[in-house]
């Protein structure tokens, strides 16, 4: 066989397994087959696509009513993407956030112990067809995943249809934080400047948040150096976050960013960027970017203090950059300290 040809071969299969449904019989157009539990059936007449749906029907008793399967993670996958249309009627809401309609997944070990649990969506009431996506990191010791599909102590009817799982890979989730940070549409610098050279301050917080925009507070019990540090809270999925607007030195080829980073139950939103961030944006002539934003870290879950650093050549024509310190619409607190700035 020819050798380019083989190579080729090669990639394309990779490029095939990389974008694979975990989930066996993920349409349900094989009945029931592959999902264990006895609590739901097949619905023919009311689906998303393909020929039938799986349904979870309960009037009385609130009971805790599921269907699961267990599926292996390939060795690479550093996250998994996890998707699927969901329609409900008349989902009572319990006395628990909980007690809805759901589509949670269980990372477990090697021994099908499990180790941690995630909610891809929660539904209450009646809605439409409707898809959900989200991307989770995967757990170091996690070997396994279990997805459940279930109406959670509570009665109502709920429909699945396409249940997906798609291993991606520390590249792939990489690209994919850089591609949704470019969607965003922040706000950039605007005014006179009257020919100042600015420079980042107040990068250790010391001094309150003066030198930022935005709403945030600062923290005296909780540090990394000095005797304060930054501190965003959010128990919603909003953009939370302060930013800061300064020159580029004349003929800076790159600019080096660090800084440290603390979080505590930092729970992603809907998107794979919604997380606890630190990002940077470039500005040149007239306001406009020169150049897609960077991501210097996103962070998830709990955290002990984290140095991270990030070195980025500048496109010629940046003026300016823009730092933003965010919980972008994600809920949980972040905590900052000690950011630097230098350029070469």
């Amino acid at each position: 066989m020819n050798k380019t040809f083989s190579i080729f071969l090669l990639v394309l299969s990779i490029n095939s397994f990389a974008q694979k449904n975990l989930v066996l019989n993920s349409g349900f157009e094989m009945e029931l087959n592959n999902w264990r539990g006895d609590v739901a059936q097949l619905s023919t007449f009311d689906k998303k696509i393909g020929k039938a749906s799986a349904i979870i029907t309960q009037y009385t008793g609130a009971e805790w009513k599921a269907i699961d399967q267990i599926i292996s993670i390939p060795k690479n996958a550093v996250a998994i993407e996890l998707s699927g249309w969901i329609k409900s009627d008349a989902i009572e809401k319990g006395k628990n956030d909980w007690n809805t309609g759901k589509f949670d997944i269980e990372f477990l070990n090697a021994g099908e112990k499990g180790i941690q649990n995630e909610s891809v969506a929660s539904v209450s009431g009646t809605t439409p067809w409707t898809f959900y996506k989200k991307t989770i990191i995967v757990p170091t010791s996690a070997s396994k995943l279990r997805i459940m599909l279930a109406l959670g102590q509570t009665n109502g009817t709920i429909l699945f249809d396409e249940i997906k799982a798609i291993a991606i890979s520390q590249d792939e989730l990489t690209k994919s934080h850089e591609e949704e940070n470019a969607k965003r549409n922040p706000v950039v610098i605007s005014g006179n400047f009257e020919n100042k050279f600015i420079e980042l301050t107040n990068g250790n917080f010391e001094n309150g948040t003066n030198s930022w925009r935005g709403n945030a507070a600062t923290s005296n019990t909780t540090f990394k150096e000095g005797k304060s540090s930054l501190v965003l809270n959010s128990t919603t999925f909003d953009w939370t976050g302060i930013d800061q607007i300064a020159d580029v030195p004349e003929n800076a080829t790159s600019i080096t960013i660090s800084g440290w980073l603390k979080s505590e139950n930092i729970k992603q939103g809907k998107d794979s960027w919604n997380n606890g961030l630190l990002n940077v944006e470039f500005i040149g002539i007239d306001n406009k970017k020169t150049s897609d934003d960077q991501s210097i870290t996103f962070v998830t879950g709990t955290t002990d203090w984290t140095f991270y650093t990030k070195t980025v050549p500048l496109i010629k024509g940046t003026k300016k950059y823009r730092i933003m310190l965010a919980l972008g619409f994600a809920s949980g607190t972040l905590y900052a300290d000690d950011l630097v700035v230098s350029f070469k």
